[in-house]
């Protein structure tokens, strides 16, 4: 049985509300009655559909970490070539976390304080299933000899290092890109798809063997 949509809506409107005020001030700088305020809800609503800030938080984590898992696993099944493949996986990150900068910085705040056990434990479990995901794309590319062998972890970590660079640290990268950060948005069309090229173009000089010298 499905829930009402009227419940179904108000939690997903707890569930925005926490990733908006724990991205600008962190877990702790927010509570419960601040969550409760921001989401037009009283504090026994929070607590009846999540039942503390901790589980509101790993339920935060899990939802929005679904998506881009359901998204790679469909990416493994397909009939595309491996390099296609690593194409749309950079469009499926890039569009993602440029979308949802505000959940990514909630991430990397939480894996770097490295203070609560528990969400670091939740979230490295998520990443890192998308991380085996990616790998499978990189081994299968090498399997079939479209790829050379390359270092499969730090390919990654160059890939995913690069998008988290530009929408975890906007200020500066408008300043690397000579943008004037009042005027200039990182995230908007035009920056969103520079980023995609240039990942394409770099891991197609990386990954595919005729590109070898």
């Amino acid at each position: 049985m499905r829930p009402p949509k009227e419940m179904k809506d108000k939690k997903e409107q707890i569930l925005d509300s926490a990733e908006e005020l724990f991205a600008e001030f962190g877990y702790e700088g927010t509570t419960v009655r601040d969550l409760a305020a921001k989401a037009n809800v009283n504090v026994a609503m929070i607590s009846y559909y999540f039942g503390s800030k901790e589980k509101l938080m790993e339920t935060l984590i899990e939802d929005r970490s679904g998506y881009m898992r359901s998204k790679l696993v469909s990416l493994n099944q397909s009939d595309m070539n491996p390099f296609e493949r690593i194409e749309v996986l950079i469009d499926y990150y890039v569009e993602r976390l440029f979308t949802m900068h505000r959940f990514h910085r909630i991430l990397y705040r939480e894996i770097s304080l490295q203070q609560r056990s528990q969400f670091n434990e939740v979230i490295s479990k998520l990443m890192m299933r998308n991380f085996n995901e990616m790998r499978k794309l990189m081994e299968d590319g090498i399997k079939k000899k479209a790829f050379r062998k390359i270092d499969i972890e730090l390919t990654i970590a160059t890939l995913i290092g690069t998008i988290s660079q530009v929408v975890l640290s906007s200020f500066m990268t408008c300043q690397m890109l000579k943008l004037d950060p009042e005027t200039n948005s990182i995230f908007d069309k035009k920056h969103k798809e520079r980023v995609k090229n240039h990942l394409k173009e770099m891991m197609k000089s990386h990954l595919l063997i005729h590109q070898q010298a």
